[in-house]
């Protein structure tokens, strides 16, 4: 507009100019919010968490609703705060022993308890099982706290499917790491796969090998772990290798480990394992000759981070004070909290349409916020800015996949006692859509 159009008196203008003035300070007074987000919407959201409630890992699932049951408190504060109009609840269910029980946990928070978000389940099987019945059919958000298999990434599934875990991708090198770590190097030091696990363990051990040979490692003996296990121990400890990589799944190593004391090369203090072995209950189950001394790796949070020491504060703090922190606890809050974070920015409660936002708000890019933050992130999500959370598992980065692209893993070793962290390895792995 030129500058003797400004001049001309035009009432008309100026009043449709007033009328404009007077509706957006009124979309303003309710809540409307500025830029191009979805202003501060009535959501009422329920998020549903298939946790592993009973046998073995029944400690990790104990900790994993205290961490969920966190999470809840910390938003429903932060929603206090900022006078949102916004309730939050969560409901959970046994995901059982196996994928088949996962999937009908899964069915009934999302059928009976009507669940728009998923936290869960807790195995990389379960999650693709789970993705492919119910999540993708139903349109339903799924955050996974555990490592996600290279099968998800093949789904058609729209941005539905993710995880607060770092990938079994980098599990593999991170197990070649922190054993090269061990032992000083990995060049003239000899290791022993054994796999079982399903298609989990096949990848895990593939990728392990790969990274070992490349630094010039060598490798040992390879073994299948099929039942019945009678034998196998022998051939896992043959050569007299330097450590062994247990890549396999707690049902199959429960079954394998009363028979490893037999071999008389048998030493846990050089067994490592991977995600799926860590579980506090182990102990009592296959009993301390088999297993103390052990290590094995699950995705944890940065010790040295503010975020991350913080959570561990606020964890210890809650009730129940009897439920200690376990492996994948501060994964299980953030999938909690993003559950949330994932609807204010969609403004809806909608599965798909959470999804849609969800990689942005972890994507690296936008303004920092971690979880102390929760009223500013939500005022700047109704106002459409970019945010970047980093949750109490450290800053998560989502790929486009779903995935977190960096992180740590804790390594734990198994005491008469149960476990116990015994030092982190930072992780990678680039997003696909970077060269």
């Amino acid at each position: 507009m030129n500058r003797d159009q400004r001049a001309e008196p035009n009432f008309r203008r100026a009043a449709l100019a007033v009328a404009g003035l007077a509706l957006a300070l009124g979309l303003a007074a309710c809540g409307g919010g500025g830029g191009n987000g979805p202003g501060s919407k009535r959501l009422s959201l329920v998020i549903g968490n298939s946790l592993p409630l009973s046998g073995t890992s029944r400690a990790l699932g104990e900790s994993g609703q205290k961490a969920s049951d966190l999470a809840v408190r910390e938003i429903r504060q932060a929603i206090e705060t900022t006078g949102a109009d916004h309730t939050v609840r969560t409901t959970s269910e046994d995901q059982g022993p196996d994928s088949d029980t996962a999937t009908a946990s899964a069915t009934k928070l999302v059928n009976d308890e009507g669940a728009s978000c998923l936290t869960g389940p807790w195995s990389a099987d379960a999650v693709t099982q789970t993705a492919n019945d119910i999540v993708i059919p139903a349109k339903v958000l799924e955050i996974s706290p555990v490592p996600a298999g290279p099968d998800v990434a093949d789904l058609n599934d729209h941005d539905l499917v993710n995880s607060t875990a770092l990938p079994e991708s980098v599990e593999g090198s991170a197990l070649s790491d922190a054993i090269e770590r061990d032992l000083g190097a990995a060049q003239g030091h000899r290791v022993n796969v054994a796999t079982g696990g399903g298609s989990y363990g096949d990848s895990l051990s593939q990728d392990f090998i790969q990274d070992w040979q490349d630094k010039d490692g060598t490798l040992g003996g390879q073994t299948r772990l099929v039942p019945p296990y009678s034998g196998q121990a022998d051939q896992i400890t043959a050569g007299d290798p330097d450590a062994i990589m247990l890549a396999d799944d707690l049902d199959g190593f429960s079954q394998l480990a009363p028979t490893l004391p037999s071999s008389s090369g048998w030493d846990p203090g050089i067994a490592w394992g991977s995600d799926q072995l860590v579980s506090p209950g182990l102990p009592a189950q296959v009993g301390p000759a088999a297993i103390d001394g052990m290590r094995a790796l699950a995705p944890g949070a940065p010790a040295g981070a503010a975020a991350s020491r913080a959570f561990a504060a606020a964890f210890r703090s809650a009730g129940p004070r009897d439920v200690p922190a376990e492996p994948f606890a501060a994964q299980e809050f953030d999938a909690t909290v993003l559950c949330y974070l994932a609807a204010v920015a969609a403004g809806s409660t909608d599965g798909q349409e959470m999804a849609d936002r969800l990689i942005d708000i972890t994507a690296p890019g936008g303004d920092q916020f971690t979880w102390q933050q929760l009223p500013e992130a939500i005022k700047a999500l109704e106002d459409g800015k970019d945010i970047d959370y980093t949750g109490a598992s450290g800053p998560i980065d989502m790929d486009v996949h779903g995935d977190p692209t960096a992180g740590v893993f804790d390594v734990y070793r198994y005491t008469a006692n149960g476990l116990e962290v015994a030092g982190e390895i930072p992780a990678e792995k680039p997003n696909p859509v970077t060269p």
